[in-house]
């Protein structure tokens, strides 16, 4: 096992990962923009923050319906990538868990799908909740868990259950799905300081004519999942490769693979 804690390893992954990630994950990702920007009504004039903000495609958004909107990530391929892109606007590299902001500072606070990588998520929702101004919106999300119909996380954790093991010597994390029970987001929103949460899910979607790319995804696109896969055996690693290509065929529709990627999403107001 690495000596790496779970943050430096994923860290580690997010630099490698910023050239391609948003040509791959990204494509899912990004349809959580519009829902999740939405929860804050009319945003002319409105400071926010992209929090975990990988290549600034929120942050944009959210400039392009009015915000004065900048973005912060703690990997610096991401925050070049973003400034390189989106040159007008501000992107700086920081740590969601300590952010480099006075208390009070935005009007609004968002953090796309970064509270799955963080060492200590409470922590950068509580940091959210000290850089908002009273009445700011904070809103969030995560992913669903397999049982929530979510495919690809069905489809992969599920080879790596019958052909592998979960039970892998990895830095401890926090767990992957925590945040798709309805009940502890309200929990963690509510020990933070915010007030009348409101937790839902929005359908994402995957299509692929190939179930290579399934694999292709996993790799280039994402870290947690590599690092349980990579410390499984050659023998494991590679059945559950054949596992997930040709699982991924079960999800054909009209030519195409179609996964399910629900999101859990959470929104609070600072009290």
């Amino acid at each position: 096992m690495s000596n790496k804690t779970f943050r430096e390893l994923e860290h580690q992954g997010w630099l490698a990962k910023a050239a391609v990630y948003r040509d791959i994950f990204g494509k899912i990702t990004e349809q959580a923009i519009d829902p999740i920007l939405d929860t804050f009504g009319d945003l002319s004039g409105r400071r926010l923050l992209d929090v975990a903000c990988g290549t600034g495609e929120l942050t944009v958004a959210a400039a392009e319906r009015g915000a004065s909107s900048e973005g912060i990530d703690f990997a610096a391929t991401m925050i070049e990538k973003a400034m390189g892109k989106y040159p007008d606007l501000r992107f700086s590299e920081g740590d969601a868990e300590q952010l480099p902001y006075r208390d009070s500072t935005f009007d609004g606070v968002v953090c796309a799908f970064g509270l799955l990588h963080l060492q200590n998520p409470d922590g950068a929702i509580a940091d959210a909740r000290r850089v908002l101004k009273a009445g700011g919106r904070y809103t969030f999300t995560v992913w669903c868990s397999p049982d929530q119909g979510g495919d690809f996380f069905k489809l992969v954790m599920g080879a790596v259950q019958r052909y592998g093991t979960l039970d892998v010597r990895l830095p401890p994390a926090p767990p992957i799905f925590r945040f798709s029970d309805f009940e502890e987001c309200h929990r963690a929103l509510s020990t933070a300081g915010f007030t009348a949460p409101s937790v839902g899910i929005r359908q994402l979607r995957w299509r692929t004519k190939d179930p290579h790319d399934v694999l292709d995804l996993i790799y280039r696109s994402v870290v947690r999942i590599p690092m349980i896969l990579q410390a499984q055996t050659d023998e494991a690693r590679e059945r559950i490769h054949r596992a997930i290509v040709e699982g991924a065929e079960s999800y054909r529709q009209d030519g195409a693979i179609d996964l399910r990627f629900p999101a859990v999403l959470a929104t609070a107001i600072a009290g």
